[in-house]
């Protein structure tokens, strides 16, 4: 409808009334769901709220552009920002099309870059930076993707700070399994009892943030046994000798009463570790979120190197990679202005060309070192995702335009001046690669469209070309889903009609091989085929050079809990250790939270706890209880299970958008997270190593 008319979204749940908590039954449509967003939509009531008009997309678009060209005539094009998540159904084409042609990752986004924008946030600012290019360019010079677990060779496979059973999709969790069928060893180090902890033939439970500890506490007794390789530490590692003398300070002992993991299970991992060459660490982003996230992978990484894992057979390979060569724009971040957060995170900045958002209320609330004022959020949820949601809500507030491009209504929407409706994955035309594990080659398939898009929805992709084509450089960016395509592939050695009669996946290169074993000693992977590693000192970098540049330790040392049992009189009043971010394979982060059938697997925001911790609180399964920290409270469903660590509570992570079911729509864990207590290096707040306390609603 054209006619003007008023919408007023409540958020209710009228087709979701079969969901109750803690069981129901309905039926779900992520395509046509009645909360489905059908046309553009402009605000006609206060903030924060849910009074939209319907537009036309002509009408959305131009007055979006307009002020946007209006704001950067009057302040300058540093206050126009972009927020990219993961909710993008159209991801690859975004990846291709929107990221610079060196370096930045998931984290750069580059549509206002042409007007001279530098500020591109994203999900990156708290999540896979660290583990997937801080850490690893800082040890061996290369992103994460090109070391990879040989769990078809591996005799042992660790998991640690991962779990692959939640994946999307859940590839490693097969490979594991057919491990585990051919008699692979499986240890679990998590302080969850995950499913694969279930299977491994040994589960360690830590406490949370002191992965660390261990690490070095492994390390020591290795090095003390002279289970390293010796080669390789004399000739090609930056720092052993310092570091060798830094992990006497781990003894087993320490270790112990730092972890919770018992003096002789730490004794026990070492020798696995060291029973066989053919040993594997399956990893993810567990470790990000302490104090210690960036190191605690480093060191990690580094426990791997020295004990003779690094790049043999069913050990840590480094892969040969050799990119599809598709086609981009050549967009670059503008040299100045820096963008929001280099002037307290330059390394995180530098690394991913972009801003890093946990900075964003300082430069909208306070102005410094600039104020941005205008930011488009495509496919994500910053309420839902960052901690201090109250200091997050008071900036979006506070800006002159805020645009939201998403499938249904976000928290952020209720602070949004334009929410414009973007496809699923079912109604776009675009096209996805395969896959990046050993030994499988390269493919590029069409993603051919399923049904037409509904409403009015239009892709990601074209929303972003169509905006940039209002702002001046709309050549830059094919204005269809098939001229897209065939733009990015147009210097492969097929065409799209090739993509569009193929039955799958089209073979177009050999892939990320894993090739010959210690490559690093034939000059496989240093630009000037020296032997060696791509570091500033050509050598597997224990102590960085590059994190010396930035002032930041060179080694990869433990940092103490900032909050913590160690914190006597706060750990008095908030006795149990807060963890979160553990994925439930119902929900994408905050996605899916109202899509009936995927709710009715678990209707309700829930808080593990182990039953010695319930009792005393007089807590039983299915209880509603109130997790409270020095920051505040929120309600959840207790969750009494034996499958994680006395001591610790595990806090689902999702909740709190205004279309979610009502067991979800209330339970924003982010009500009690810590905006200031952070990583260092990174800037990623501290997820996984906070204190709370957890009481009986009566």
């Amino acid at each position: 409808m054209r006619d003007g008319r008023i919408h007023e979204i409540r958020g209710r749940e009228d087709h979701l009334k079969g969901i109750t908590c803690p069981r129901g039954k309905a039926s779900p449509d992520i395509v046509h769901s009645p909360q489905r967003l059908l046309h553009p939509l402009k605000r006609s009531g206060p903030k924060p709220g849910l009074n939209f008009t319907e537009i036309s997309w002509d009408q959305a678009l131009d007055e979006i552009a307009a002020r946007i060209l209006k704001l950067k005539g009057e302040h300058g094009p540093e206050c126009i920002a972009t927020f990219q998540g993961r909710g993008s159904f159209f991801e690859h084409g975004m990846a291709q099309m929107f990221r610079p042609p060196k370096r930045g990752g998931g984290a750069t986004f580059t549509l206002f870059m042409p007007l001279g924008s530098p500020n591109a946030f994203s999900v990156g600012t708290l999540c896979f930076v660290s583990y997937g290019l801080l850490a690893p360019l800082t040890i061996f010079g290369r992103a994460m993707r090109t070391i990879q677990p040989d769990i078809e060779n591996s005799d042992v496979i660790f998991i640690w700070g991962a779990n692959p059973a939640t994946d999307s999709p859940p590839i490693d969790m097969r490979r594991l399994k057919k491990a585990k069928g051919r008699g692979a060893r499986i240890v679990v180090i998590d302080p969850l009892k995950t499913a694969p902890a279930a299977m491994a033939d040994m589960w360690i439970p830590i406490r949370p943030g002191t992965d660390g500890a261990l690490i070095h506490a492994l390390a020591r007794l290795c090095m003390e046994e002279g289970r390293v390789d010796r080669d390789f530490v004399s000739e090609f590692t930056l720092g052993y000798d310092q570091y060798r003398d830094y992990v006497q300070r781990f003894t087993p002992e320490k270790a112990s009463a730092i972890t919770w993991v018992e003096e002789g299970k730490i004794r026990e991992l070492a020798d696995i570790l060291t029973s066989s060459s053919k040993v594997s660490v399956l990893t993810y982003t567990g470790l990000e979120y302490s104090n210690a996230g960036v190191q605690s992978i480093r060191a990690l990484l580094n426990l791997w190197a020295i004990t003779g894992h690094l790049d043999v057979e069913g050990g840590m390979r480094l892969l040969d990679f050799k990119p599809i060569p598709l086609n981009r724009p050549s967009i670059t971040p503008p040299d100045h202005p820096k963008p929001i957060g280099y002037d307290r995170h330059p390394f995180f900045c530098d690394i991913t060309m972009a801003g890093h958002f946990m900075e964003f209320p300082r430069s909208v609330l306070d102005g410094d070192p600039y104020r941005i004022r205008f930011l488009l959020i495509g496919g994500a949820s910053i309420l839902t995702g960052f901690p201090d949601k109250a200091l997050f809500e008071r900036s979006l507030a506070a800006l002159d335009g805020l645009v939201v491009v998403d499938r249904f209504m976000t928290a952020d929407a209720l602070y949004a001046d334009y929410v414009l409706p973007a496809t699923t994955y079912y109604e776009n035309l675009s096209y996805v690669q395969y896959p990046e594990v050993i030994p499988a080659p390269s493919h590029i398939q069409l993603r051919q469209r399923v049904v037409e898009p509904v409403g009015e929805a239009r892709s990601d992709y074209i929303i972003c070309a169509q905006l940039a084509e209002r702002l001046g450089y709309g050549e830059l960016f094919p204005q269809t889903e098939e001229e897209m395509v065939r733009y990015v592939i147009k210097d492969l050695p097929l065409t799209f009609e090739d993509l569009a009669k193929a039955d799958g996946p089209v073979r177009v290169g050999p892939g990320p091989l894993a090739g010959e074993e210690r490559k690093w000693e034939k000059g496989k992977l240093r630009r000037d085929g020296k032997p060696g590693f791509n570091t500033p000192s050509g050598k597997w970098e224990i102590a960085s050079s590059l994190l010396k540049k930035y002032g930041h330790e060179p080694l990869p040392v433990y940092v103490d809990i900032q909050e913590g049992p160690e914190n006597g009189e706060l750990f008095v009043r908030f006795p149990l250790v807060f963890t979160s971010g553990a994925r439930i394979q119902s929900t994408f982060r905050s996605q899916h939270l109202n899509i009936p059938r995927l709710v009715r697997m678990q209707p309700c925001a829930q808080a593990h706890i182990h039953p010695r911790d319930a009792a005393p609180r007089g807590i039983l399964d299915g209880d509603s209880v109130r997790i409270v920290s020095p920051r505040g409270r929120v309600t959840m469903r207790a969750r009494v299970t034996d499958g994680i660590i006395p001591g610790v509570v595990e806090v689902n992570m999702g909740g709190g958008s205004p279309v979610q079911v009502e067991g979800w729509r209330d339970a924003n864990v982010n009500l009690v997270t810590d905006h200031g207590n952070r990583d260092s290096i990174s800037g990623f707040p501290v997820f996984k190593a906070l204190l709370c306390q957890v009481e009986k609603i009566q």
